[in-house]
């Protein structure tokens, strides 16, 4: 290429430059600090980034932004390399949208959703378990019936029951006289009833017979020993009734057992009911080898009836007496003197 001789030298030609290059120049100014400026305020000129729910407008790249006007690139001025990839711009001031922000009525409709979906799980679930799961447990279940429990100790009892698969429940205990004590007097369910595994069965034990204590009856009426033989579940018996200076009439002197005695509730006790002092009683005394018509006439002094054999003197020593000598006699007792038959001198 030809140059004026006048020209000033415009140094060597710039070098060749790649073919996706292109040249930014500032508008005015030769130096760096106005190409800075003029990219600034191409960023400035980015669109404002919308909504996330709205649609994104298109991007335009960073050439269509440049100035058009085009001129080399003298060696102390710097140059943009310009690439496919879109160039993003941030405004400081732009709202960003996160997770959070998300509509309100949208979150709404998530939550009714899961919420639906839960209940129907739980529906499923339950349909399947009620028609699917609880018949096969039930009829895997064998019915096997009750045995016999009565007049078997508690322990024989469980022994029994643990193989059918059965457990054992005590209800209480009970006093029976025809059950001896500790062994069982009844059942729930009763014998042979047809029940399912792990069922309960309730039993009442015995107690054994129930023993009572007489009470102190001396000196009672006889409704008071009535009532008082009622209190410790015992029965008045017979009753006997005599002369007794120890208590007035109507009184009771004794029982059969005595008081504090130990019997089987509902045992009858006999009573001796007093008629009062009645008959003064004597006892009788040794009337042998006395002269029998001085005791006869004392005795009959006293009210006694004396008599003697048929036939038989009225002289003489006693040779027999009857009642014996020590014998209790009333007034109105009869005593027989046997005379020996000759004086007493």
């Amino acid at each position: 290429m030809s140059r004026d001789a006048g020209s000033p030298d415009p140094g060597p030609d710039p070098a060749p430059e790649p073919e996706d290059t292109e040249r930014v120049a500032p508008a005015s100014t030769p130096n760096a600090e106005d190409a800075r400026f003029e990219t600034s305020h191409a960023a400035d000129a980015a669109p404002e980034i919308p909504h996330a729910d709205d649609a994104a407008p298109e991007i335009p790249h960073a050439e269509d932004i440049a100035p058009q006007a085009s001129r080399p690139i003298a060696p102390d001025e710097e140059f943009v390399q310009a690439v496919d990839e879109p160039a993003v711009f941030f405004d400081p001031e732009q709202e960003v949208y996160t997770l959070a922000h998300r509509p309100r009525g949208r979150r709404l409709r998530s939550a009714v959703s899961v919420t639906v979906l839960a209940l129907a799980a739980f529906a499923t679930g339950l349909y399947l378990f009620n028609y699917l799961v609880m018949p096969r447990l039930i009829h895997s279940t064998a019915t096997v019936r009750v045995p016999d429990l009565s007049n078997l100790t508690l322990e024989r009892a469980e022994k029994a029951l643990t193989p059918l698969g059965l457990q054992l429940s005590r209800a209480g205990e009970r006093f029976d006289p025809s059950v001896p004590r500790g062994f069982i007097l009844s059942q729930d369910p009763p014998p042979d009833t047809p029940v399912r595994g792990r069922k309960r069965v309730t039993v009442m034990v015995s107690l054994g017979e129930e023993f009572s204590s007489v009470p102190a009856l001396f000196g009672e009426s006889q409704r008071g020993a009535e009532q008082l033989l009622e209190s410790a579940g015992l029965k008045i018996g017979g009753v006997t009734r005599a002369p007794s200076d120890q208590v007035g009439e109507g009184l009771v002197v004794a029982s059969d057992p005595p008081g504090e005695s130990v019997m089987p509730r509902g045992s009858e006790v006999s009573l001796l009911i007093s008629t009062g002092t009645g008959q003064a009683y004597y006892l009788m005394p040794d009337l042998v080898g006395r002269e029998i018509g001085g005791v006869r006439r004392q005795l009959e002094s006293f009210g006694f009836q004396v008599i003697l054999p048929p036939s038989a003197p009225a002289i003489g020593a006693i040779a027999h007496q009857d009642p014996a000598p020590g014998t209790r006699i009333t007034r109105d007792a009869t005593i027989l003197l046997q005379p020996a038959g000759r004086l007493i001198r």
